[in-house]
């Protein structure tokens, strides 16, 4: 049997009064070992480093976070003797890299890798300015402003839309607004003041809450006729100007809204300014733009509105038409069980020709603490429902539709038939991008009209071939101030763009203007128009929108 190796313990030298060897008795095991100095600006957070300090290290380390960590660290051992620092030999001095690739394409790249850096760069301080321009002053909150800048914004805005209305050469420009000088307006235009609410209207049907994917409910198409009058064509509010002498503003709801909206929308649309004596009226133009609620306006790209697809169901006139006709047939499904007459009658229902809206007249106090002269604003609202409650609460509801999520103009939008009951977040954050004009629109409307509650229904279509069958997939609600922070948006802020706007109107003379949203700049201008202008166009399309009236109840039929 073998014998096994012998293990010999080391000497070691206890030291009684603190750490290492003990000076009585040293060693010479490293005596011929150089001795390098320490010193306090020594890093020795690692264990080695054997990168050359006399050296650039971007070359070396790809990571920028390591550079700027060990940027302004000495490296261990750089202020030794010069026996410890590395030296090239002659061989390594003599080397070069060959490139075999001609100037012209060295500079090409060159140029290329400079360009990146300087693209990347400025592409980042666009997106910021951008993403301050979209915010419309929103101190509230920006959650989905990154979302804005991710999904292709450049592309949205680089697409070429048409105006919504042709400027003559007799029309003369007077004002130019750019959006980025009203981003910092702001206005607190207090508590309403309640006039009286007219019509009658219905309540919510509270089955309507428990819809999902699976409980889906078809929506029956209505025919019920829902008006939408001018503001000069308003008979209570000529009367409530007539009562109120420091009444100078009339307008609708609808026409508030958008221009509280104006820098998130990206369609263009007009309004008519008809500035009569020491008074203001904010108009529509039958059957333009106010009178339908764009679809994906702010997707990109958004709908095709060449004329060649004006009349395919995809195309972004047709969906508008669709959107509206949408909403009106939900509003008259959900509340349909229960009418409740309200304090007085329709204006505009006679015996010829009845309306089904409901109406709340407000007004609202535009004056400046420093004016003298008064000014009230006396704005008709529209109320869509009340709650069957015995404090009822008042709705405002609106569908939100999806087409074909393979068509041009869809905007990456997720299957609402597959995902609305798992990621209903993540397809609201999405139609806030694609829609964010018109959610704005609604948003502002709901807060206008003194709404309780905002119901948003997901519409879908039976067939994404047919645009005249849809379904309701359930519904969101949402408080209206809790929906504008929601939205990135401010109150303040779009009540100080109404400010400015009245002020700007009441400084005119007696006559008729169009404010206009360019289609493709983030401005808005002011025209000024020569008397009777759009009157010949507002009766061709009244024709034209009750033929298309009348063409949709024979369809239906």
């Amino acid at each position: 049997m073998s014998e096994l190796p012998g293990f010999t313990l080391p000497s070691v030298f206890d030291n009684p009064k603190g750490w290492g060897p003990s000076n009585s008795k040293p060693t010479n095991v490293f005596s011929d070992i150089p001795y390098i100095p320490f010193s306090k600006g020594d890093k020795v957070t690692r264990v080695a480093n054997w990168i050359n300090p006399n050296e650039n290290r971007d070359t070396r380390d790809g990571n920028r976070g390591r550079r700027q960590r060990d940027a302004g660290h000495q490296a261990y051992g750089s202020g030794t003797a010069a026996a410890f620092v590395y030296a090239a030999d002659e061989d390594e001095e003599s080397f070069s890299l060959v490139d075999n690739r001609g100037t012209a394409m060295r500079k090409i790249a060159v140029r290329a890798i400079q360009g990146n850096t300087r693209s990347g760069n400025a592409g980042g301080a666009r997106g910021h300015a951008r993403g301050g321009m979209q915010r419309l002053g929103h101190q509230v909150n920006n959650r989905f402003g990154g979302f804005r800048r991710r999904y292709g914004w450049r592309d949205a805005a680089a697409a070429q839309r048409s105006a919504s209305v042709i400027a003559s050469d007799d029309w003369k420009e007077i004002h130019e607004i750019q959006f980025s000088r009203m981003k910092d307006l702001s206005f607190d235009a207090g508590d309403a003041e309640d006039i009286g609410m007219y019509g009658s209207t219905g309540t919510w049907d509270h089955t309507l809450d428990r819809l999902s994917v699976r409980m889906d409910k078809a929506i029956t198409a209505s025919s019920v006729p829902r008006f939408n009058v001018s503001a000069s064509d308003d008979p209570v509010l000529a009367e409530i100007a007539e009562k109120d002498s420091r009444v100078r503003v009339l307008a609708t709801d609808t026409v508030i809204a958008a221009l509280m909206a104006a820098m998130v929308s990206n369609s263009a649309w007009d309004v008519v300014v008809n500035r009569v004596g020491d008074r203001v009226f904010f108009d529509k133009r039958d059957g333009g733009p106010m009178d339908f609620a764009p679809v994906n306006e702010n997707a990109s790209p958004p709908p095709p509105s060449e004329a060649k697809d004006a009349n395919a169901i995809n195309g972004a006139a047709m969906l508008a038409r669709e959107a509206r006709d949408a909403t009106r047939s939900l509003i008259a499904q959900a509340t349909a069980s229960k009418t409740v007459e309200l304090e007085r009658k329709n204006p505009f229902s006679d015996e010829e020709e009845k309306d089904f809206n409901a109406y709340r007249y407000r007004t609202f106090d535009l004056s400046a603490q420093e004016s003298e002269q008064p000014c009230l604003m006396a704005i008709r609202t529209e109320v869509d429902g009340l709650t069957a409650e015995k404090s009822p609460r008042q709705l405002f509801i609106r569908a939100l539709t999806q087409h074909d999520i393979s068509a041009t103009g869809a905007g990456g939008a997720l299957d609402w038939r597959t995902r609305l009951d798992t990621q209903r977040g993540a397809i609201m954050a999405t139609e806030m991008i694609n829609n964010a004009g018109k959610l704005a629109r609604w948003a502002f409307q709901a807060l206008v009209s003194g709404a309780d509650q905002i119901k948003i229904g997901y519409v879908v279509r039976a067939n994404p071939r047919d645009s005249s069958r849809h379904t309701v997939l359930g519904f969101q609600s949402y408080r209206p101030l809790e929906f504008i922070a929601n939205l990135g948006l401010s109150e303040y802020n779009a009540w100080g763009i109404i400010k400015a706007l009245v002020d700007l109107c009441l400084e005119l003379e007696e006559g008729r203007y169009v404010i206009m949203r360019d289609p493709n700049n983030p401005l808005i201008r002011i025209y000024s128009v020569p008397p009777g202008t759009f009157d010949e166009n507002n009766e061709k399309a009244k024709e034209d929108e009750e033929d298309a009236d009348n063409d949709d109840e024979a369809d239906m039929v």
